[in-house]
């Protein structure tokens, strides 16, 4: 065998030597690379299941208070209300109890409505009995009470089933857009939009504020312990919802939600 053969032979094996060397590198760097999307994606779902229980334990103890204030301390007033109206009749005239009956009669009325608000604003009984749609009405209707700032409902679509678990999540994002419009806004009024296809549930937030809302929501944000922004975009994200803003023309915010394939899980079938 001549000395160029011995060459080109060796040669030959070290470029497939080399190339056996690159190609157990390379196997090997993927491996690690999916290891760590494994591990990467057990975290995240660890803490999605973390999420969910954390958020499920509110809503349950919201459910206990709200039932206490309604079942408790409603019944109490309301009992109140009554000894107050049966007083009326012993009552002497001329000295201003009658009128002292009234006043505070009417203050029983609008503590009663106050707990009322406080009750559904924990617990929105409508969201089991009727559905998403009917307890946002609900939810409008109460707001409305307080004349604090006038907001219409308009609903859409077929009248589709919503899941209980992304109606709760939505009537909650909904809620927190509200509080924030209230607190921050400085509207007048509000209009909240419900509309459903067969495939995709949308519920829009629109107000004639100021503008300040999504840079209210991004402050709270950044506060520590603050329901903002994170609270809202963690709520949709389990429900694999999705929320944009946009102006509102002259003025004002335009929040839209978009939940795809909605519905129970019987009716996707």
């Amino acid at each position: 065998m001549q000395l160029v053969d011995i060459i080109v032979i060796g040669s030959t094996v070290m470029l497939i030597l080399g190339v056996i060397v690159i190609s157990l590198v390379i196997l090997q760097q993927k491996q690690v690379i999916q290891h760590k999307l494994i591990l990467r994606d057990k975290d995240l779902q660890l803490q999605r299941e973390r999420l969910i229980a954390v958020l499920q334990g509110q809503e349950q103890e919201r459910k206990r208070i709200a039932e206490d204030l309604h079942d408790e301390v409603g019944a109490q007033l309301s009992v109140l209300k009554l000894n107050l109206g049966s007083l009326q009749p012993l009552l002497k005239t001329g000295n201003g109890e009658t009128e002292r009956l009234k006043e505070t009669k009417e203050f029983t009325d609008t503590i009663i409505q106050q707990l009322r608000f406080i009750s559904q604003s924990l617990h929105p009984q409508a969201l089991e009995n009727l559905g998403l749609a009917h307890a946002l009405d609900s939810f409008c209707n109460l707001i409305n009470k307080n004349k604090e700032v006038k907001i219409a409902f308009r609903r859409g679509g077929n009248g589709q089933t919503v899941d209980m678990e992304k109606a709760l999540n939505v009537y909650r994002v909904v809620q927190e857009l509200i509080n924030n419009i209230l607190k921050h806004a400085q509207a007048a009024e509000v209009l909240i939009t419900y509309q459903t296809t067969p495939s995709l549930l949308t519920v829009t937030v629109e107000d004639d504020g100021n503008e300040a809302l999504l840079q209210s929501l991004e402050d709270s944000r950044k506060k520590s312990g603050s329901l903002g922004l994170k609270n809202i975009e963690s709520r949709l994200n389990i429900i694999g919802g999705s929320i944009t803003f946009t102006k509102r023309k002259p003025n004002g915010t335009i929040a839209t939600i978009n939940v795809e394939n909605y519905q129970l899980p019987a009716q996707n079938s």
